[in-house]
């Protein structure tokens, strides 16, 4: 009777026993499943994935996109053309015409330097005498417009000029003298040139045998 007993307790503890590892098997399914696993809630997997990082390298075929600003500074302007100097220029003189009491030329500057400089206005221009650069007479009048132009190394520039001769002039009123040449200053220069022209010219400054042109 007694070993009924056991055998009764014993089973009894076996189906307890049983029933724990079925509980187990069960609670390892569960730690199994897919949503235990740490996958993420579809919701925002959708949502992470609508919106990929835009200022990635990858996203712009391997280089960042550059946009350039519509306020970006202009380039550089060319240098200015430095104006001719004397030291530039060297003057000289060329006879083209002569008539009814007048005689006509150009003064020439030419460009002596090894770059380019801009030439601009009429200059000065007058007689000079006496072997020793005393000016003869009125300085010449300045006729018509004039506009600056870019010289380059070797290029000329002329003025033309105009000479009236002393004979138009009774001899009281011009008081003629003789001419060694003239006297001329490249534009936007206190410095002058000599350029030899033997002539005759009037004395008096109220008498005026010069004009000339810009130079272009």
């Amino acid at each position: 009777m007694r070993h009924m007993r056991l055998m009764m307790v014993g089973l009894g503890i076996l189906g307890v026993l049983a029933a724990g590892g079925c509980a187990s098997t069960t609670d390892g399914a569960v730690d199994a499943s897919p949503s235990a696993s740490g996958t993420a809630d579809p919701s925002q997997a959708s949502s992470t994935a609508s919106s990929p990082t835009q200022s990635s390298p990858a996203a712009t075929g391997g280089s960042p996109v550059r946009t350039e600003s519509s306020s970006s500074d202009p380039a550089p302007a060319d240098p200015v053309t430095p104006k001719c100097a004397n030291t530039d220029l060297k003057a000289g003189y060329r006879a083209t015409d002569a008539g009814a009491g007048s005689r006509f030329g150009e003064i020439t500057l030419t460009n002596v330097s090894d770059q380019a400089c801009a030439l601009g206005g009429f200059g000065g221009l007058s007689y000079v005498g006496g072997g020793d650069g005393t000016q003869v007479g009125a300085p010449a009048a300045r006729e018509g417009k004039w506009r600056t132009v870019i010289m380059k190394p070797g290029q000329v520039a002329v003025s033309e000029i105009s000479e009236s001769t002393a004979e138009n002039y009774p001899a009281s009123d011009c008081r003629p003298t003789e001419v060694d040449g003239f006297r001329v200053f490249v534009p936007d220069s206190y410095d002058s040139q000599f350029v030899r022209h033997r002539t005759t010219g009037c004395a008096d400054k109220n008498v005026s045998l010069l004009s000339h042109h810009a130079f272009h």
